[in-house]
C-alpha cells in the first residue's frame, strides 16, 4: 500500500497541535456519487481520512441502510498539475482512503440523510447524501470533453476532480422559456466556491454566477428550442480536489427565490404570489406571479416543497414555511398598523436602505418572543431586529442569532403603551422584489429544549467522558427535567435517575467504559421528559456549509465509541531540522518510536491524511517496524520539479493492531509529533529526449533517442521505462533497459498497437537509479508523438 508524502506532513501538523501523543480520530470526507434517486439502490464510495481497515460505518437515518460496505484503499494521492510558486505554500488538501459500499433508499426519503464512521480511536464527522425525486446522472470522469445529458430535467453528482479542472455538460433545449440551472455543493460540505457558466454552442457566454458570498449559485437563462447548450462547473480559484463534490440540477423552467406570505397557517389554503426569474413570462428577469397554495395540516413539519408550475415549465421546488399563527402581508410603508396579539407578518424592504416597523400595544409584563427571518425563507438580506418603546427610546435589538444571519429576541414589556418592531437590512441587499423578511409574534407557552455541545463523543476504555446537557425553559416552565440516555454501546453506562432539577439549567452525564469493554460504537439519543413534554437533546453538526437556518446543523443523534487508550508514539530524529536533499532523490529519514503499556507488537509508519501545505507530489510510503524496534528509516521520496528554494514537510502516523479487552484486533492510530524537513538543492540525475516531438509511421515501432546526465556522486546504472496516461495503456508498449554507468546517451525502443493513430499522443520515459543501492533516485521527460500515414 503507498502512501503520500502529503499525508504525513498533514498529520504531523496535527500532531503538534494535539494532546500528547494522543490517538487520531478518523475523519469524514466526502460520499461520491453524492446523491441518489429515492426508491433505488446506490453504488457510492465514501472517503475519509486518517481511517483504518476496521472501520464501522452509519447511517443517520433508520429508513436507509448502508449495505456491502467493501476493503477500505489505499491513500489517494492527487496526479498533476501540481500548484508552484505562492501557490504550493497554501494549506494542503488532506488526502482520502476511499471504501465502497451501497445505499438503500426506500421511496419515501427526500433530502440531506447524514452518514459517518468510528472505529478504536474515534468517530468521524457527519457528512451529506442527498436524496432526489426525479432524474439521476453521476459524472463520467474519464470523458474527455462535454458530457451530454439526452434530456431534462436532470441532477448530475459530479465532481472537481483536480485542479485547474473545469466540468462540462451539453444539453439541448426542447422549447423556447427559461431553464435553471441550480447546484449544491457547500450544502454537501464540500469546501470550495463554485462558479456556473452557460454557453452556447458558438462558446458565447450567457449567464455566469460565482458563489463568492459563501452560498451555492444558482441561474436562469432564457433558451431557444432546438438550440445547443454548455453548462459549466468549476472552483472560483481552479481547485480541485475528490472531496469537491457537487449536484448538479438542470430544469426546463422558472426559479423562485421568494414567496409572499413567506408561510401560511396548516390545513389553510391562500393567494402566495411568487417571485422569481421567469415565473410570469419566461424571460429570464426578476417578476412575479400568483397562485392559490393549500398548506398541508401536518404537525411534525415546519416547512414544505411546493413546485411552481408555469406555462414555461416547472420550477425547481422552493420552501413554504408551516405555521399555527395568523399569517398577514405588510406591502405599503408609511404608517404601521397597529397589533396586539401573535401573529406572523411577511413584508419586502422594497426600497434601498430601507426600514420598517411594525406598532404593537402591549401591557406590562408580558413575555414576547420576536423573530426576524429573511435567511430561512431564501431572501439575501441579513435582517436585524430593534424594539423601541413609547418614547421611541431603543429597549432591545438583535442581529444574528447563533448559526445564522436571521435575528430573534425575548422581551419583557416595561409599561402599557405602544411599541415599535422595526426591521433593517445590515447586508446592502433591500431594494428589490426578493428583499422578503417574515415577522413573528408570539407569547411563549411552556416548553424547554435541551442543547448538546458534541455531537461525536469517544469514551476510552476504563475512563469516562462528561457529557454536558442545557436546558432552556420558556413560557414560565420551571420544573425538573428527567433525562434518558438510550442506545449506549455495551460497555458503557450511565448513572440511574437522571434528572436536571427546577432550580438547574445544566447536567453533567458521565458515561462510563468499563474496563474489560469491548471497541465499537452507536446512535444514542438523549431525551428529556417533564409532564405531557419530550424533547430530544440537538447536538451541533458542520455538515451544511451554508445553512438557511441553525437547525439544518443540528441533530438529535449522537454517535459514541468506546476507544482504545494510546499504546505507541514517536517523533523523527531530527525533528524539524531540515536536511538537504537532491530533488528526484529519496531522503532516508530516521524516526523514533516509543511503545507504551508494555505495547511490543509491530507497528507501521504511514503518511497522515493531513500535511501543512501544498506537498507537490512528495511521497512517503508505508514502513514496518518489527516487535521490539525502537527506531527505523522512512523513505521521502522529494519529485525533481520541486523548487530549489523550497522547505518541504512530511507528517505521519503510526498504525499498529492492538487486542481490544474482548480479544478482538482493532487499529490503532496514533501521531507522529513533528515533521521530517527537507531542503532541495538540485537533482543527481537527469534524462531529456534529444527529440521530444516526433512524427512517426503509424503502426511501426519508433526509437526515443535520450541524453543521461548524473552527478559523480550517483555512480550507479540507470534503468529506463515507458510511462504512458491512462488512456495510452495498452496502445504504446516498450521493454525497460538500462543504461551503464558513465554512458550518456541511451534509446528507448517503443510499439505501438495497431489502432494507434493521429495524435499528438504525450507520454514520459522514466529514469531510476538507486542511490546506494537502496533509495530511489528519479527523473522523467516529456515525449510528444504523432503518428502519420506512411509517416514523414
Amino acid at each position: 500500500m503507498k502512501f503520500t508524502l502529503v499525508t504525513l506532513l498533514s498529520l504531523s501538523f496535527l500532531a503538534c497541535h494535539s494532546a500528547a501523543h494522543a490517538q487520531k480520530a478518523p475523519e469524514a470526507g466526502y460520499v461520491f456519487p453524492s446523491g441518489g434517486k429515492a426508491g433505488t439502490t446506490v453504488d457510492i464510495h465514501l472517503g475519509g481520512y486518517d481511517w483504518t481497515p476496521d472501520m464501522d460505518y452509519f447511517v443517520l437515518d433508520p429508513r436507509v441502510r448502508l449495505v456491502a460496505p467493501g476493503q477500505l484503499g489505499p491513500i489517494l494521492i492527487p496526479g498533476p498539475p501540481y500548484w508552484f510558486g505562492a501557490r504550493s505554500r497554501i494549506v494542503s488538501i488532506p488526502l482520502a482512503r476511499e471504501v465502497p459500499a451501497k445505499l438503500v433508499i426506500p421511496a419515501d426519503v427526500s433530502g440531506a440523510i447524514h452518514w459517518q464512521a468510528a472505529n478504536a480511536n474515534g468517530v468521524t464527522s457527519v457528512g451529506t447524501f442527498f436524496v432526489g425525486t426525479g432524474s439521476e446522472v453521476v459524472e463520467d470522469e474519464r470523458r474527455k470533453g462535454p458530457q451530454t445529458l439526452s434530456s431534462l430535467p436532470v441532477t448530475v453528482s459530479g465532481r472537481i476532480f483536480k485542479i485547474e479542472e473545469v466540468d462540462r455538460y451539453r444539453f439541448r433545449a426542447t422549447k423556447d422559456g427559461p431553464i435553471t440551472c441550480e447546484l449544491t455543493a457547500r450544502r454537501l460540505g464540500a469546501k470550495f466556491l463554485a462558479v456556473l457558466e452557460v454557453r452556447d454552442a458558438a462558446g458565447r457566454l450567457l449567464a455566469d454566477v460565482a458563489g463568492t458570498n459563501g452560498t451555492d449559485p444558482a441561474l436562469t437563462f432564457a433558451a431557444k428550442a432546438g438550440a445547443e447548450y454548455v453548462v459549466s462547473v468549476h472552483d472560483v480559484d481552479f481547485g480541485g480536489d475528490r472531496s469537491y463534490t457537487y449536484r448538479l440540477a438542470i430544469t426546463p423552467g422558472p426559479r423562485v427565490v421568494g414567496a409572499i406570505p413567506a408561510a401560511g397557517k396548516r390545513g389553510e389554503t391562500r393567494e402566495v404570489e411568487f417571485v422569481g426569474y421567469g415565473v410570469a413570462s419566461g424571460a429570464a428577469r426578476m417578476e412575479s406571479v400568483k397562485r392559490q397554495v393549500a398548506f398541508p395540516a401536518t404537525l411534525n413539519a415546519a416547512a414544505f416543497d411546493y413546485r411552481l408550475e408555469t406555462q414555461w415549465g416547472v420550477a425547481p421546488a422552493f420552501r413554504l414555511l408551516l405555521s399555527d399563527l395568523p399569517e398577514s402581508v405588510r406591502r405599503s410603508p408609511g404608517s404601521p398598523v397597529k397589533l396586539s396579539g401573535p401573529v406572523g407578518i411577511t413584508g419586502v424592504l422594497e426600497r434601498p436602505d430601507a426600514e420598517e416597523s411594525c406598532a404593537f400595544d402591549w401591557k406590562k409584563g408580558q413575555k414576547w418572543s420576536l423573530a426576524l427571518e429573511a435567511r430561512r425563507t431564501g431572501a439575501p438580506l441579513d435582517v436585524a431586529l430593534t424594539v423601541l418603546g413609547p418614547d421611541g427610546k431603543q429597549l432591545a435589538r438583535n442581529d444574528d442569532l447563533p448559526g445564522t444571519t436571521d435575528a430573534g429576541l425575548e422581551f419583557i414589556v416595561p409599561l402599557d403603551g405602544t411599541y415599535q418592531v422595526v426591521v433593517s437590512d445590515m447586508a446592502g441587499k433591500s431594494g428589490t422584489a426578493a428583499a422578503i423578511y417574515r415577522l413573528t409574534a408570539r407569547q411563549p407557552v411552556a416548553d424547554f429544549t435541551l442543547q448538546i455541545p458534541v455531537q461525536r463523543i469517544s469514551v476510552p476504555i476504563g475512563g469516562k467522558f462528561d457529557l454536558n446537557v442545557k436546558a432552556t425553559r420558556s413560557g414560565g416552565f420551571q420544573g425538573p427535567i428527567n433525562i434518558a440516555v438510550n442506545g449506549l454501546p455495551a460497555g458503557i453506562s450511565v448513572p440511574a435517575n437522571l434528572v436536571i432539577p427546577k432550580d438547574k439549567t445544566d447536567l453533567v452525564i458521565p458515561l462510563q467504559a468499563a474496563k474489560d469493554a469491548g471497541t465499537g460504537a452507536g446512535l444514542v439519543s438523549v431525551v428529556g421528559v417533564a409532564g405531557s413534554l419530550t424533547r430530544a437533546a440537538q447536538a451541533p453538526i458542520t455538515a451544511n456549509l451554508t445553512p438557511r437556518d441553525q437547525t439544518e446543523n443540528q441533530l438529535s443523534t449522537l454517535l459514541v465509541a468506546a476507544t482504545l487508550k494510546p499504546r505507541f508514539k514517536g517523533r523523527p530524529v531530527d525533528q524539524d531540522t531540515g536536511r538537504k536533499v537532491h530533488r528526484g532523490s529519496t531522503f532516508p529519514a530516521e524516526v523514533i518510536v516509543e511503545r507504551l503499556d508494555g505495547f511490543n507488537g509491530e507497528i507501521m509508519l504511514q503518511m497522515a491524511a493531513t500535511q501543512s501545505y501544498q506537498m507537490q507530489g512528495i511521497t512517503g510510503g508505508e514502513v514496518k517496524v518489527p516487535p521490539g524496534v525502537g527506531r527505523a528509516i522512512y523513505p521521502c521520496y522529494m519529485p525533481e520539479w520541486l523548487e530549489t528554494t523550497r522547505t518541504s514537510r512530511m507528517a505521519m502516523v503510526a498504525v499498529a493492531k492492538v487486542p481490544d479487552p474482548k480479544g478482538k484486533t482493532r487499529f490503532m492510530l496514533n501521531e507522529i509529533t513533528g515533521f521530517i524537513t527537507m531542503t532541495m538543492e538540485g537533482a543527481l540525475l537527469k534524462v531529456s529526449a534529444d527529440v521530444p516531438d516526433l512524427v512517426v509511421p503509424a503502426g511501426r515501432p519508433f526509437v526515443v533517442p535520450l541524453k543521461i546526465s548524473r552527478l559523480t556522486k550517483l555512480a550507479e546504472p540507470v534503468r529506463l521505462e515507458l510511462r504512458v496516461p491512462e488512456e495510452l495503456t495498452g496502445m504504446l508498449n516498450a521493454e525497460p533497459s538500462v543504461v551503464a554507468v558513465g554512458k550518456e546517451q541511451a534509446a528507448l525502443r517503443i510499439t505501438p498497437a495497431a489502432a494507434l493513430r493521429g495524435g499528438p499522443h504525450v507520454f514520459s520515459i522514466r529514469a531510476t537509479a538507486m542511490q546506494d543501492g537502496r533509495y530511489p533516485v528519479i527523473s522523467e521527460t516529456p515525449v510528444t508523438v504523432e503518428f502519420a500515414a506512411g509517416g514523414p
